[in-house]
């Protein structure tokens, strides 16, 4: 619906016809879901840190130069940041979340420079898909499997239609 409506106000509105910046600035909903699938298939897996200082975690003792591998999957999916983790929720996301529980591009200084590119990219793709075209998934079986991407059941094949 979101994405309709943008396309009837290019329509009604007489001007640019295609996507501008502005209208990416309207995609709330679509921003939510791009959020969630994030959350629920992280893009990273994991990243390798070296600890700068000695750290105290639930009694045990991380110290100074060891090497920690923080796996976002675990931290996206954990009840304690994000209730109910396992259902798809984008209303989730109406509010932000709380410091270090999403990070599917990474934290910090080591997250990726590209980030607000490919959201962008996103929301540009689901547009055209969703108002450009019918599709639907070709197989029967749906589901993730982990290992140690979040990866597609067999692929994810998919067909499309231009809507006439």
């Amino acid at each position: 619906e979101e994405q309709e409506e943008i396309m009837r106000s290019k329509e009604m509105g007489g001007g640019e016809v295609s996507l501008t910046w502005a209208d990416t600035k309207r995609m709330s909903m679509t921003s939510r879901v791009i959020q969630e699938t994030m959350r629920v298939a992280s893009i990273l897996s994991f990243t390798f840190r070296e600890v700068v200082e000695d750290v105290e975690y639930e009694g045990y003792l991380i110290p100074k130069g060891w090497k920690v591998l923080p796996l976002f999957r675990n931290i996206h999916h954990s009840p304690d940041n994000f209730t109910d983790p396992e259902k798809f929720d984008p209303s989730r996301f109406e509010v932000a979340p709380k410091p270090n529980t999403f990070m599917p591009f990474g934290n910090g200084t080591h997250s990726c420079p590209g980030n607000e590119l490919a959201k962008l990219e996103m929301l540009v793709l689901l547009h055209h898909l969703t108002t450009k075209y019918r599709w639907s998934m070709s197989g029967s079986d749906s589901g993730i499997q982990f290992g140690p991407f979040a990866l597609p059941l067999n692929g994810l094949p998919m067909r499309f239609c231009r809507k006439t």
